[in-house]
């Protein structure tokens, strides 16, 4: 409950959100938050560390089952998208690309954003590995989806109306499928 009431409070007011912020989201005392992080960077730490287990978690799952490739990037892009709507994932992320960031915060978070970037990598190939594409293409493709979807996850929270993701994410699969499949040049 600390977790999703600090990045509640995150995804509203950013990552500078005080700690007292988040102890009454989460209905509790300043110093029973306390007892759980010492430091508003331990806080930040365990916001982001959730945010990209939740995401690998959800790409494991898609990883374990097995369907015609397409039909594998379809679940791939659905569960980014899906755990990019998490207030714990988009907490990350603003955590993460904050560009006042403290740099001893930005010195704790860079080998958790590294671990998850390299499970990331590992289940695309392992989802893949039958279309023999390369490591390269493989990371050029899971960039392109990340950034399209954080795209479409920024223009749903501007004041005009956006349609419902489903179009959009079944041409985002085309092209991302575009990518893996191209030949050699």
């Amino acid at each position: 409950m600390l977790l999703e009431s600090a990045a509640d409070v995150i995804v509203e007011t950013g990552p500078s959100s005080g700690v007292a912020a988040v102890a009454r989201r989460a209905g509790v005392s300043k110093g029973a938050l306390q007892h759980h992080f010492d430091t508003k960077t331990d806080l930040l730490i365990a916001v982001v560390s959730t945010g990209w287990d939740d995401l690998v978690g959800r790409f494991d799952r898609v990883a374990a089952v097995s369907r015609p490739p397409e039909e594998r990037l379809r679940a791939l892009v659905c569960a980014m998208w899906d755990s990019y709507q998490q207030p714990t994932c988009r907490a990350a992320f603003m955590i993460s690309s904050d560009p006042n960031l403290d740099p001893n915060l930005a010195d704790h978070l860079a080998p958790i954003f590294d671990v998850a970037r390299v499970r990331l990598d590992e289940t695309w190939r392992q989802i893949f590995a039958d279309l023999d594409v390369p490591g390269e293409r493989l990371g050029d493709a899971r960039r392109f989806v990340r950034s399209h979807l954080l795209g479409m996850l920024v223009q749903r929270q501007l004041p005009s109306e956006e349609p419902e993701p489903e179009r959009e994410l079944a041409r985002l699969c085309i092209a991302a499928f575009e990518i893996l499949t191209a030949p050699e040049s």
